[in-house]
C-alpha cells in the first residue's frame, strides 16, 4: 500500500535572541554603535545630534542621544521601529528626506546600537506640532533568551503629556552601561565623530556634538587642522565613464582619459588625497613636530565618505585597505607609505549604486565595484607621487630623446680655465696645461665609466632575458623527449624504417634550440663581437617565431610591420636587437595581464638617416607625467615591478648609438614607444 506525499507550508518563527545577533553582536564597538545612532539622527532631518555622558565611568552612568528632527508618533512605533528590518528608506519615495537629505540607513537594524551600549533604554520621541510624546522602554537583557519566541517578549509604551524642553525629537536615554568609558574611549570617540562627516561636503546644516561631565576636554568637534598645510595636494574627479580630471597642488585642471584594462564600474567618485614627507625637517615646516604627528597618527589613511558620512574602517590609523605599505615596499623611494597620506573619497548612494554595505555596516560588499575604485585610487595616487618626485628632486627638461651629457658642462678643468683667464703670462700656460692635462683624465674616466656601465646594462639585459626563455624552450626540450622516446622504440628489431624521419626532427629541434641559447650567450664572449648589419624585417620575423610560446602562454598576441615592404637595415648585434624587443615584450605583458584582447604592435620605418622603431601595446598605458621617469632606474608604476627594465632597454639603444622614448600624443590607447638607431645602408646585410 503506498503512502501519499505530504505537504505544507512553514514560517520562520525567530527566537528572542535574534536581536543580539543583529545588535550587541554584529556591531564591533561602542563607538561604532554611537555613529550608528547619529545617522538615524541625521535621517531624521534633524539640525543636531547631540551625546551626552553622565558618570559613564561608573555603574550607574547613563549615556543620552537627543536630536531635534521630525521624531514618532506612536504609528510610527508600532508600525515601523518594533518591526526589525522594517524601513520607509528602501521605496523611491523615502531615499530622500522630508529636507531633501538622502538617508543614510537603509537596513532597518541601526536602531538596535542601543544594546551594544546599554541593557536599558528610554525611547522618548515627539512630533512638531503634537501636545503629547511617545515614550517607550527596553531591556535588552530580556531578549538574551533561547527559550522565547521574539514575539513573546514585550515592550512598554505609553502616551503622556510632553516633558522635552524641545518642540521635536527623539531622545534616547540609555542606562546600565555594558562599558565604563575611560579617556581612552572618549579620545577614539571624538576622533572617529569628527572623521564621520566629510570636511568637504556639506550636510544641510547638520552638526555633531559631544557633551561630558567626566572628560569635558573631549566635549566639542576636533577639526582637520593640518590637512591644508601639506606639501603634496591632489584633487580629481571620475566621471564615472572614463574622464579623470585631476589638480596638483593647486595648478591648472589637466583631463586624463581612463585608459586602464577594461572599464570602470564603480561609478562616479571625488577624491581629495594629501600627502606628507615625514623628515623632521619637514613636519616642522607644518606645525609643532609633537602636534603634527600625533594628528597624523589618527588621521593618516585613505577614508571613504557616501553622501558625506564616512564609511567604517576605511581610513583608520591599522587598516591599510590599498595595501599601500606593501606597496611602497617594493619602492620605497617613490610609493606613499599608509601613514603619508591624508585621503577623503567621497561617493554617493544613488551614483555608486553598486558599492552598497556589508550587513554589519563595517565597510563595503568585496565586489568588482569597489575592486575599480582601487584600480582608480592607485591610478591618481602615481599622479601625486611623481608631482612629489619632481618637487624633491627638480630637473632641467629634456628633449623627447634622451642624449647623453656634453663635455661642455661645468668642471674642474673649466675653473681651471677661468683662473687662466686672471693669471699672468707664465701662470697662465701652467695653468693651461693644467687644464689640459685635467680634461684628458675626464675623458678617460667617462670612457672607463660608460664601459662599465655598458657592461652591467650586457649582464642585466642577459639576466632579464634568461628570466622567461624557459618557457620558451621547454617545448622544444619537450619534443626531443618524445623524439628519443621514439629512437628507443624504432631500435628493436620492428619498425626501423621510421629512425630517420624521427633522427631529423630531432636535428631540426636541436638546431632551433641553438639558435635560442645563442640569446643566453654575452656578445663579449663570441669570437666576433662586432655589430652587424640587421635586415629588420628578417629579424622581426625572427623574433616573432622566437617568442610565440611565452605570448600563447599568455593568450597575447604580436604583428609586425615594415613600412613600404623595402629593405630596411640597422648596424647592431642581432643578440642585442632581440634582447632589446625582448625585454620590451615581456614589459608589456606585465600590464596586459587579465585583458580581454592583449596586442603587441612593432613597426620600423625609414626616417632619413635614422630606422624608426615603434613599440606600442593596448594595456593600460603610462600616465601623463611619467613618461620621463620610466626609465629611470629603481622606477616602476606596478605594485611589484623592479624598475630595472625600461632602464636596461635606453642603455642599450644608447651603447648603439640611438634613443628612444615614450610617446604621449593622448591619441593612442596604451603604452608607446619610440626608437631611433642608425640605419646601416651598405648591402652586406646579414641574412638568417
Amino acid at each position: 500500500m503506498t503512502q501519499s506525499p505530504q505537504q505544507g507550508l512553514v514560517a520562520f518563527r525567530p527566537r528572542a535572541r535574534l536581536l543580539k545577533l543583529i545588535g550587541s553582536e554584529l556591531i564591533s564597538d561602542d563607538v561604532l554603535a554611537i555613529m550608528e545612532l547619529v545617522k538615524n539622527a541625521h535621517d531624521a532631518d534633524a539640525s543636531e545630534a547631540v551625546i551626552s555622558f553622565h558618570g559613564t565611568s561608573r555603574p550607574d552612568g547613563e549615556i543620552v542621544v537627543r536630536d531635534d528632527g521630525s521624531g514618532m508618533d506612536l504609528d510610527t512605533l508600532l508600525g515601523l521601529w518594533m518591526q526589525p528590518a522594517s524601513t520607509s528608506k528602501n521605496n523611491s519615495s523615502g531615499r530622500r528626506t522630508a529636507r531633501g537629505r538622502r538617508v543614510l540607513g537603509e537596513k532597518g537594524v541601526g536602531r538596535f546600537a542601543t544594546d551594544k551600549l546599554a541593557r536599558r533604554l528610554e525611547l522618548v520621541s515627539r512630533r512638531n506640532g503634537e501636545s503629547r510624546e511617545l515614550r517607550a522602554t527596553f531591556d535588552w537583557d530580556a531578549f538574551d533568551s533561547d527559550e522565547q519566541m521574539l514575539s513573546e517578549v514585550k515592550s512598554r509604551w505609553d502616551l503622556r503629556p510632553a516633558t522635552m524642553e524641545q518642540t521635536t525629537g527623539t531622545i534616547l536615554r540609555m542606562t546600565g552601561l555594558r562599558t565604563a568609558w575611560n579617556e581612552r574611549m572618549f579620545r577614539r570617540l571624538s576622533t572617529r565623530l569628527c572623521r564621520l562627516l566629510s570636511p568637504f561636503h556639506q550636510l544641510d546644516n547638520f552638526g555633531i556634538r559631544i557633551e561630558s561631565d567626566e572628560f569635558p576636554q573631549y566635549s566639542g568637534e576636533i577639526r582637520p587642522e593640518f590637512v591644508n598645510r601639506s606639501p603634496y595636494q591632489l584633487e580629481a574627479h571620475f566621471d564615472g565613464e572614463q574622464a579623470v580630471e585631476v589638480i596638483l597642488n593647486g595648478a591648472k585642471t589637466v583631463k586624463h582619459l581612463w585608459n586602464g584594462q577594461g572599464d570602470l564600474r564603480c561609478g562616479p567618485v571625488g577624491i581629495r588625497i594629501y600627502g606628507f614627507d615625514l623628515e623632521s625637517n619637514a613636519v616642522a615646516k607644518i606645525g609643532p613636530p609633537i602636534e603634527v604627528r600625533a594628528w597624523l597618527r589618527e588621521w593618516s589613511g585613505i577614508s571613504i565618505y557616501r553622501d558625506g558620512f564616512r564609511t567604517w574602517p576605511y581610513g583608520e590609523p591599522h587598516d591599510d585597505w590599498l595595501r599601500l605599505d606593501q606597496r611602497r615596499v617594493n619602492n620605497p623611494v617613490e610609493r606613499f607609505s599608509n601613514n603619508q597620506v591624508v585621503g577623503f573619497v567621497e561617493i554617493t548612494r544613488d551614483g555608486n549604486p553598486d558599492l552598497t554595505d556589508q550587513t554589519n555596516r563595517e565597510g563595503l560588499l568585496h565586489n568588482r565595484a569597489l575592486e575599480d575604485l582601487r584600480r582608480l585610487l592607485f591610478f591618481v595616487l602615481q599622479l601625486l607621487e611623481a608631482e612629489r618626485q619632481t618637487l624633491r628632486h627638480p630637473t632641467p627638461r629634456s628633449s623627447p630623446y634622451p642624449s647623453a651629457p656634453g663635455k661642455g658642462e661645468r668642471s674642474i678643468a673649466d675653473a681651471i680655465d677661468r683662473l687662466a683667464r686672471k693669471a699672468d703670462p707664465d701662470l697662465s700656460r701652467e695653468l693651461t696645461g693644467l687644464s689640459a692635462r685635467a680634461r684628458e683624465e675626464t675623458d678617460r674616466e667617462r670612457a672607463r665609466i660608460a664601459r662599465t656601465l655598458g657592461s652591467y646594462a650586457e649582464l642585466a639585459a642577459l639576466g632579464q632575458a634568461a628570466t622567461g626563455l624557459s618557457r620558451s624552450l621547454r617545448p622544444h626540450l619537450d619534443q626531443v623527449r618524445e623524439d628519443c622516446a621514439r629512437i628507443r622504440d624504432v631500435l628493436q628489431p620492428r619498425g626501423r624504417s621510421a629512425v630517420l624521419p624521427a633522427l631529423r626532427s630531432l636535428e631540426l629541434a636541436l638546431a632551433l634550440m641553438a639558435e635560442r641559447i645563442a640569446m643566453l650567450t654575452p656578445m663579449g664572449s663570441t669570437t666576433n663581437h662586432r655589430r652587424r648589419a640587421l635586415d629588420v624585417q628578417t629579424e622581426f620575423q625572427a623574433f616573432e617565431e622566437m617568442v610565440r610560446p611565452l605570448l600563447d602562454l599568455a593568450g597575447a598576441g604580436i604583428k609586425t610591420k615594415v613600412a613600404g615592404g623595402s629593405v630596411l637595415r640597422i648596424e647592431m648585434r642581432p643578440e642585442a636587437f632581440h634582447r632589446l624587443l625582448y625585454i620590451l615584450t615581456t614589459n608589456s605583458l606585465d600590464w596586459l595581464k587579465g585583458s580581454r584582447d592583449p596586442q603587441i604592435r612593432v613597426a620600423a620605418e625609414a626616417t632619413g638617416e635614422h630606422c624608426e622603431i615603434t613599440f606600442s601595446d593596448n594595456g593600460p598605458g603610462i600616465p601623463v607625467g611619467l613618461g620621463d621617469r620610466v626609465f629611470d632606474p629603481g622606477f616602476s608604476a606596478r605594485e611589484n615591478g623592479r624598475g630595472l627594465g625600461l632602464a636596461i632597454a635606453r642603455s642599450m639603444v644608447e651603447l648603439n648609438g640611438g634613443q628612444i622614448a615614450v610617446v604621449m600624443d593622448g591619441r593612442r590607447q596604451g603604452a608607446c614607444l619610440k626608437i631611433l638607431l642608425p640605419r646601416k645602408r651598405s648591402r652586406s646585410t646579414v641574412h638568417r
